[in-house]
């Protein structure tokens, strides 16, 4: 009804006919890492309250459609997939690529026609496979220029949290110095204790952030380089630049550019599907590719056993091994910050204060949207720049 006006606590619910659920759905979502799938397999996924089935038809193409058999209620990924379509392991029903029932094998008198399950749009970009899970036809699937560079591109092991997606979505710039000081002493990254300040303001696509040593002027602090600046894409994209940490290329002032989608998975946990971007190729590339790979592969393993021996004070974050890499020590780190936060309801009043700017921001922009939503009334169309931001970043463009 016109004129409800959401709190944003809210906005935390994301299950099918909710109001961000409704806002999420009306854009494209990555929902599985593509190397997470090889051709001809099925999956099970859970994406914005919602169980799915991903498959890869044997001609390689993803599939996104519904998670049970219509006939009693299987999970269609424990099943076959046979060419782009998918047979049920119950009683043998088979779907097409359209997702229309095409063989009823135990009944003379079968009703094929009348069967068909939800097939979502699919797109496969940079590593990820994306869905529309929204009513009606989808919105021109979006692309990034900063990720359509010659380089190399890795999609990172997806990182599943056990917190609602707002936690990460207010994980703001100041907290580098206190949340990731085990690193920093580890590594030797003096830069990473300085205090920060960041300005924000709204953009065509969402907002832009200014991050500057604490006491310098926003439009003037030099000391974080290209890393001064982060881009949030709405509702849920955040593109921002930061030294490599893969093991044999450090210390090079080589900066990838790292695009993160935060995708509700339910109520309580979220997906943050991280996808970088470094500027290196031929065979210089090929070693990055494998250097990178085989750190963010074998510590994905183990990371959030050890995060949670952290919370349960079992172990502090000063005593990870110090063989560590940085990408999974910083990851740690993240988690017991925001997986310790729990859900909104649940915090009490927040005392938020200047350096709160970024999420003050981004709440105001979800609540304006999401209620015109609700309300019937006209919605922002967001749109992303043609040209790729980090050559605006870096006095090129």
């Amino acid at each position: 009804m016109a004129g409800a006006r959401l709190q944003f606590a809210d906005l935390e619910p994301v299950g099918p006919g909710t109001p961000t659920g409704r806002y999420f759905r009306s854009f494209w979502q990555p929902v599985l890492r593509g190397k997470d799938l090889r051709a001809g397999r099925a999956r099970p996924v859970e994406i914005l309250g919602e169980k799915l089935t991903v498959y890869r038809g044997e001609d390689g193409v993803a599939n996104v459609t519904a998670f049970r058999c219509p006939h009693r209620g299987t999970p269609l990924s424990i099943g076959w997939v046979e060419g782009d379509g998918l047979r049920c392991r119950y009683h043998g029903w088979k779907f097409d690529g359209a997702g229309q029932c095409t063989e009823q094998p135990n009944d003379d008198e079968n009703f094929t026609h009348r069967i068909r399950i939800p097939k979502y749009p699919t797109q496969e970009y940079v590593g990820l496979i994306f869905a529309y899970l929204g009513d009606g036809e989808p919105p021109p699937f979006p692309r990034y220029p900063d990720l359509d560079q010659p380089g190399v591109i890795l999609a990172d092991p997806v990182e599943v949290l056990p917190c609602g997606f707002w936690n990460r979505f207010d994980n703001d710039h100041s907290h580098i110095p206190w949340v990731h000081r085990a690193t920093a002493f580890r590594t030797g990254r003096k830069d990473l204790l300085l205090l920060r300040q960041e300005d924000v303001e709204e953009t065509p696509y969402g907002w832009i952030g200014y991050r500057s040593v604490k006491g310098e002027k926003a439009d003037g602090g030099r000391a974080f380089g290209i890393g001064r600046l982060t881009h949030f894409f709405m509702p849920n994209v955040r593109l921002f630049w930061a030294p490599t940490r893969a093991k044999g290329f450090e210390g090079r002032k080589l900066f990838d550019t790292k695009v993160v989608w935060t995708v509700p998975v339910n109520d309580t946990s979220h997906a943050a599907f991280d996808v970088t971007h470094t500027p290196i190729e031929g065979d210089e590339g090929q070693a990055y590719i494998e250097s990178r790979t085989r750190q963010q592969e074998q510590e994905a393993e183990t990371r959030w056993d050890l995060a949670e021996k952290v919370l349960a004070g079992d172990m502090t974050l000063e005593e990870l091994p110090d063989d560590m890499g940085a990408y999974t020590s910083f990851a740690i780190e993240d988690y017991v910050t925001q997986v310790g936060q729990g859900p909104i309801a649940g915090r009490g009043r927040e005392a938020l204060a200047k350096s709160d700017a970024r999420l003050i921001l981004l709440r105001k922009l979800w609540l304006r949207e999401v209620n015109a939503l609700i309300d019937g009334m006209p919605m922002t169309q967001w749109k992303i720049p043609e040209k790729p931001l980090n050559l605006a970043a870096s006095g090129q463009g």
